[in-house]
């Protein structure tokens, strides 16, 4: 087995490995992570066989660890720990601080490397029904405020604490895009995959839940007849409490876990994550 950069030609069975592990991967956006930071793009061979990967995104101070897996039938044998700390060697001594999603059976793993839980983060799901509500075409276009990139650069640093718009604005740029933006607050979905759609991100200052809230019937009244996915931060209780109202579920939880300097993330302001 040898670990090596990932290439565009691994997105293929890096997307077969996401399925039998059960995570959801796009393929649109593994080629931007290649694209922006591919030498934090690691990959596990067996005679050139990819068996496993760990990726990563860098911003102004922080990196996010993404899509770290190994399949099945290699599991237990090593090969995920070699992977993390490849990428985990290059990231600790470049950046402040390092986070990531982990699934709670690797929690321990995680801590074991310095890493700390700061908040859980909830997959909700909403698969078509929904409570009635009204939604003109006069609201629809109050959710194009214009000026969109300018709204988004301000609200995302507020939120991070850093500037993160190089990728941010070619993660908001497919095909399938639909973004919206008012004075306090944006949101951006996507098609991904067959199951439908992903809601995310999506960020609204403390305070303007009215915002949030014409959003959410903005990509129901667009989006409804797909399945609509989220990753929320479970600590923004007005966000938890606006999925509920619209019949979302809770499907799943991960640990949102960070490692070096304390994190500056206002979780208030998410109403999902990125991708």
């Amino acid at each position: 087995m040898h670990i090596r950069w990932l290439k565009f030609g691994d997105v293929p069975e890096l997307i077969k490995i996401a399925d039998e592990t059960g995570w959801m991967l796009d393929g649109y956006h593994v080629k931007l992570l290649m694209m922006h930071a591919p030498h934090l793009c690691y990959g596990a061979y067996e005679k050139d066989v990819l068996i496993g990967a760990v990726m990563a995104i860098e911003f102004e101070r922080s990196a996010m660890i993404k899509y770290f897996m190994v399949k099945p039938a290699y599991q237990r044998q090593g090969i995920g720990k070699r992977l993390f700390k490849t990428l985990f060697g290059v990231l600790k001594d470049e950046y402040s601080s390092v986070y990531l999603h982990a699934i709670p059976e690797f929690q321990h793993f995680f801590e074991e490397n310095g890493f700390k839980s700061e908040t859980e983060v909830g997959r909700y799901l909403n698969v078509g029904k929904v409570p009635p509500f009204s939604f003109t075409n006069a609201q629809a276009k109050e959710l194009d405020g214009g000026n969109i990139d300018a709204v988004i650069r301000k609200i995302d640093k507020e939120t991070f604490g850093e500037d993160r718009m190089d990728f941010m604005l070619d993660e908001m740029e497919r095909n399938s895009s639909l973004k919206f933006s008012l004075p306090n607050s944006f949101q951006h979905s996507s098609v991904i995959n067959t199951r439908g759609v992903y809601l995310g991100p999506w960020q609204c200052r403390a305070g303007f839940e009215d915002e949030a809230e014409k959003m959410m019937q903005g990509v129901l009244y667009f989006r409804g007849l797909k399945k609509v996915l989220a990753d929320v931060p479970m600590e923004n209780t007005k966000a938890v409490g606006l999925y509920e109202k619209y019949h979302f579920q809770k499907k799943g939880t991960f640990l949102h876990m960070s490692y070096g300097e304390p994190s500056r993330i206002k979780f208030e302001n998410i109403y999902a994550f990125s991708l």
